[in-house]
Formats: structure tokens, sequence, C-alpha cells
């Protein structure tokens, strides 16, 4: 990881904001996944508050880190790793809504909870979790900086999304439709497709894909050369049957902590 972050700081200082030139002269996944507009795609649709106060859980190359200062009065970003806040600084540097500091999420959170200041209208942990905490105990560290009424937005790979067991390798910190509604009671699900890093299109409860919505379904990115299964036969099997919210690779949850 820190030797990704060096090549980012590389491709930034070399391209400045020209993210698509970058992009298309240097191949690479990981930055794709870095630099990739797509990558707002995620929660470019939600309805922030213009006057909103969000804090980022997690650098994450400052990928959505523009789309929150365009839409929040203020953003803070919040990474255990100044390596990674370097990134964040070096893509935005002009930014005055925009702070970062070097801090574990939990500690930062043991501290706001003592001193009852530093609550957010929006807290974001976008697949950005700690492997070596449990994901829960991050939930609820992530809710305790949230203010009476906030909103947190949680992202994560579904551990049984049909593209795992086509051969794709899934994140270290994958969870189940079920575990997340146990952490999260009264969330909102949403199923971005292919996945949550590059969206593009995105399901709910309200809408999801039927039998045939996604027969050509096409293996992107990060698919192996070789799958271990017919994706879009997979698809249509569990869309049939009712269960895609189950076997969708990715979850979007927006949970509103009660006042």
């Amino acid at each position: 990881m820190g030797d990704i972050r060096k090549e980012i700081l590389a491709l930034l200082d070399k391209y400045g904001t020209d993210t698509k030139r970058a992009l298309r002269e240097n191949k690479k996944l990981e930055y794709l996944y870095a630099l990739a507009p797509l990558r707002e795609n995620l929660l470019e649709w939600y309805d922030f508050q213009k006057d909103g106060r969000l804090l980022q859980i997690g650098a994450d190359f400052g990928a959505l880190t523009g789309l929150f200062l365009d839409r929040c009065v203020s953003v803070t970003v919040a990474d255990e790793a100044e390596e990674a806040l370097e990134v964040v600084k070096a893509r935005y540097p002009e930014a005055g809504n925009l702070t970062c500091i070097c801090r574990k999420a939990s500690e930062y959170a043991e501290d706001a909870e003592a001193s009852k200041t530093e609550l957010y209208d929006y807290v974001t942990i976008l697949g950005t979790w700690n492997v070596s905490e449990s994901m829960e105990g991050q939930i609820e560290s992530a809710k305790k900086l949230l203010a009476p009424g906030g909103v947190l937005l949680a992202a994560a790979c579904n551990r049984f999304g049909i593209k795992y067991f086509a051969g794709t390798k899934a994140d270290e910190v994958t969870v189940t439709k079920r575990e997340l509604e146990s952490m999260l009671p009264g969330g909102c699900f949403y199923y971005p497709m292919p996945d949550y890093r590059l969206p593009g299109e995105i399901y709910s409860d309200a809408y999801l894909p039927k039998k045939g919505d996604l027969t050509g379904a096409l293996a992107l990115y990060d698919y192996p050369k070789y799958l271990l299964m017919d994706v879009g036969a997979a698809y249509d099997a569990v869309c049939g049957d009712g269960q895609f919210d189950n076997f969708a690779n990715s979850f979007l949850v927006v949970w509103k902590k009660g006042v």
C-alpha cells in the first residue's frame, strides 16, 4: 500500500487534476480505483445538506473527497497513516473546507464521546475498513461520531457476491447482508453494480433487477481472465428467485442516528 501511495503522489505531481489523462497513460487497476471519476457514482446522487459537516473515515486516495468537498460545508478525513493523508492533501491543495487528522477512528470516537464535541452530520466508511478491528466495532465508533439525526454511509464487499464465487479476489473485510442488517438496523440498503468502487448502476430494495436484466453483465476491470462460472446465468438464477440482494457484489447502507 505504501508503494502505491508513492506512485499516486507521483501521478498527481505529474498530471495535477487531469486524472483522465493520468489514467489513459498509466494503466493499472490500483490507479483506476484511486483516480477514476467513476468512483463518485457511488454517492453522486445522494442529497447532502449543503451546511452539513462530514467525516470521512479512511483516506482512500481522496477518491470521493472531492465530491464531499463540493457538497458539504466542511470535510474531515481521518486516517491513521500520515502517508495516506498526504495523497488527499496533494489532490485537493486549495480546498479551504478540508481538514486531515492522523487518528484511528476508534480513538477519535472515544475522545469525541468524552468531550461531547466534534460530532458530524455525516460519517462515511466506504470500503475503508481496518483489518485489525471488527467491523461491528468500527461501525459503533462511527455512530459515536454522529450528531443526533446524523447519517452513516457505509459500503462493503458482500462475502456471497456472485463475482467472488466466479473467482474475483474479494476485499480483506467482507460481510453478508444479514450481518450488516444486525449492525445497522433500519438502514436503507443499496446494491452498486458491478461493485461499490466503480458503480455503473445502483439498485435498491425499491427496485431490484429482474431475471434477464443482468444476463449480459460484462466481466469488468478486476474479473479474472477465466471465470469459474457463467456469471450471467448466475445472476439470472438469483434474480429469478428474488435473491439478488443476498448475492449482489457489494452493499451501500444509509443509516440514520436517532435523535
